[in-house]
């Protein structure tokens, strides 16, 4: 069942992610700054996924690195990185964000795992998140087809999300709060920050 669950996580944030990935974007690297805006203090921070919130891991801003080019510090994967990192949404408040997703599945011994990460900016007017990606690199890693895993540069278009924040139910007496992100499609995906 816990497999079955992050099958379906795994659809639903790569359905996000992947829904808003074709662009008329060329592939060369921008000329000028993207768009962003202030963000409201509710809003920054560092959002986790639910594995990851739960299990109280930090935050990895270079879980890939944009400059090195260099995915998990060097290591093999993201669990082998020491600290293990949680996987989720940065924003500041002057409008920066990274964006990290890292799912994993094992059947039969066979280990795979895809591993997204975007950075830029955001825009942010009421209740939806405009995205302007400058940093947009993926990897899908596979033990037993290994002809057909890929590192490599994805379309940098932007894209919207609405966006709803709400309290959660607490957790070890601390106050939570979830950013609920949701496509047009109306599906959902949901992060969670300690008040």
């Amino acid at each position: 069942m816990k497999i079955f669950k992050k099958a379906i996580w795994l659809l639903a944030v790569t359905g996000i992610l992947s829904g808003h990935a074709c662009s008329s974007d060329n592939g060369e690297e921008p000329t000028k700054e993207n768009p962003k805006s202030e963000v409201p203090t509710e809003l920054t921070g560092n959002w986790m996924d639910s594995w990851s919130w739960f299990m109280q891991y930090n935050f990895d801003p270079l879980l890939y690195d944009p400059d090195a080019k260099v995915w998990f510090r060097g290591s093999y994967d993201a669990w082998s990185m020491d600290p293990r990192p949680g996987f989720g949404l940065q924003i500041d408040q002057s409008g920066n964000f990274i964006w990290t997703v890292v799912v994993s599945t094992n059947t039969g011994g066979c280990q795979v795992y895809t591993a997204e990460y975007l950075k830029g900016t955001v825009e942010i007017t009421a209740n939806k998140i405009t995205f302007h990606s400058k940093v947009r690199r993926k990897k899908y890693h596979s033990v037993c087809n290994p002809g057909n895993n890929f590192d490599r540069d994805e379309d940098k278009g932007s894209f919207s999300l609405t966006f709803k924040i709400t309290d959660g139910e607490s957790y070890n007496g601390h106050e939570v709060k979830v950013l609920t992100l949701i496509n047009p499609d109306g599906s959902e995906v949901a992060y969670s920050q300690t008040k």
